[in-house]
């Protein structure tokens, strides 16, 4: 599974797209390379592991993937249950963000919030955000940004 995420942030993640400028996730790559990116296989129940690995997140990675390859759960409910457990973090003024993506598996992306925000904050300066939707940008950037200031 590692040469998959691997492939998959080098290939899909980290080309520049020619029309924006920017590659989808421009800090997958470094990460990676820099050994950053701890990847799990859940092979019984994907959230007693996610919340395992919440519990045990090591700073010394930028980013926890926990891969479900057989995913029991359509991409609106992993992503309601992520949306259920930021809220958590969120109110118990934990520093952790959990975000989903849907392919060929289920992908639990587990990371602090404070860097994913400041990555955020830099892509902003750039104008990595200019091609979202205003509703979108509000949705996903500005409010994640808000539970960040509110988690104190």
């Amino acid at each position: 599974m590692n040469e998959f995420v691997r492939r998959w942030i080098m290939e899909d993640l980290s080309p520049v797209d020619p029309e924006s400028g920017f590659a989808l996730c421009p800090y997958a790559k470094k990460a990676w390379l820099d050994d950053r990116v701890k990847v799990v296989v859940c092979e019984e129940n994907l959230w007693d592991r996610v919340a395992e690995e919440c519990v045990n997140f090591d700073s010394k990675n930028a980013l926890t993937v926990c891969i479900d390859e057989n995913p029991d759960r359509s991409y609106d409910e992993l992503e309601s249950a992520c949306m259920a457990m930021n809220s958590y973090f969120s109110v118990t003024k934990q520093d952790l963000w959990v975000l989903v993506f849907e392919g060929e598996v289920a992908i639990i992306f587990i990371q602090r919030l404070s860097e994913l925000d400041d990555a955020s904050q830099k892509l902003e300066k750039v104008g990595y955000y200019q091609q979202y939707e205003p509703e979108d940008y509000i949705k996903l950037i500005l409010a994640r940004r808000e539970r960040r200031l509110n988690n104190g």
